[in-house]
């Protein structure tokens, strides 16, 4: 009998893991307990599943949670959104160059604050925003796995509480 390699086993399909992780005697021990990696392994779920729809948005999952942001603050500064999604500015900046380049967001610098730079959403990122919104806006199936919609709130409410956001936003779903 051989062993299975860590490297064959990212190479199969998501529902051959499930169905070989549990038979094939793989002990998870202490994994099971760490926060860490059970939130690696729920997003890797989550973006295969977004990846079986196949469906054709022009946004990726972390350029929508950028320009929702963006559209739920308008005129947020952009050195305060990349602090808040820990993304240095560097790579912000980035970002915000190609939301420009697409005609997604609009950039003001305040004639009192050259170094502030204010984001704001334009037509074209309001369009982009609806069409990626069934996939990445949060009620989406592909986001409960095999959890009940009670258990993905209760699910959504601790995570929410672990990242601080709980305070913040009491009228999130």
């Amino acid at each position: 009998m051989t062993q299975d390699t860590g490297q064959d086993l990212l190479q199969t399909r998501r529902e051959d893991r499930v169905a070989v992780l549990p038979d094939d005697g793989l002990n998870l021990g202490e994994l099971r307990h760490n926060t860490g990696f059970l939130l690696r392994m729920a997003w890797l779920q989550v973006s295969e599943k977004l990846e079986e729809t196949g469906q054709a948005v022009t946004l990726t999952a972390a350029e929508y949670t950028i320009l929702r942001m963006i559209a739920l603050s308008p005129g947020v500064r952009q050195g305060h959104l990349a602090q808040a999604l820990h993304i240095k500015p560097a790579a912000m900046t980035r970002i915000i160059r190609n939301f420009e380049e697409r005609a997604l967001v609009s950039r003001q610098i305040p004639d009192g604050d050259r170094r502030t730079v204010r984001l704001s959403v334009l037509p074209a990122g309001w369009t982009a925003l609806e069409q990626a919104r069934s996939l990445f806006g949060g009620k989406a199936e592909h986001e409960r796995g095999t959890l009940s919609t009670a258990e993905q709130q209760q699910l959504n409410g601790l995570l929410r509480k672990f990242c601080g956001l709980d305070r913040s936003d009491t009228h999130a779903p």
